[in-house]
């Protein structure tokens, strides 16, 4: 009979815990609600994804030029700076919006390979920065050939002499 009577407390504790799991995903973990609310109004969104070859980096930069876009590449992490100037206020002005974000934004990702940072490619188009980071050598795929049985007993001889 206990039982019975716990299981809408639990089943309220259970809603309770996903709403502030939910509420603490959204508001902390989320790398664009930090930067905005840190003041900065400005939020770097990436994707990432790998290829056999290449990991692929795609940062949203709206607003910005490819010459203030600084990238490096340092021990398997990867950093993107951007900076935007404000414009300055001119007598008379007055503002009834003012959201766009100004200043420098930051990200910095571990990769999860290591890269080739002499054959790197780069483009920029409509506000989106795209990033080809091919692989190092070492980090590639290896095929390995299945030899025949007569190699399988000369690999075990090998082995135990």
């Amino acid at each position: 009979m206990a039982n019975r009577s716990l299981a809408p407390m639990f089943n309220d504790f259970v809603t309770l815990r996903d709403a502030m799991d939910r509420l603490f995903e959204q508001s902390f973990v989320d790398p664009a609600r930090l930067l905005s609310a840190a003041g900065s109004g400005m939020a770097m969104p990436l994707e990432v994804y790998e290829t056999p070859d290449d990991v692929v980096v795609k940062a949203l930069v709206p607003g910005i030029s490819p010459e203030s876009l600084d990238i490096a590449y340092q021990q398997g992490t990867l950093t993107l700076k951007a900076k935007t100037e404000a414009p300055q206020a001119e007598k008379g002005w007055t503002w009834y919006v003012r959201e766009i974000g100004y200043g420098e934004v930051t990200r910095s990702i571990s990769l999860p390979v290591e890269i080739d940072v002499d054959r790197v490619g780069t483009a920029f188009a409509n506000g989106v920065l795209t990033l080809h980071l091919p692989k190092a050598e070492a980090a590639r795929p290896k095929q390995i050939k299945v030899g025949g049985s007569d190699e399988a007993r000369q690999i075990g001889a090998g082995v135990q002499g």
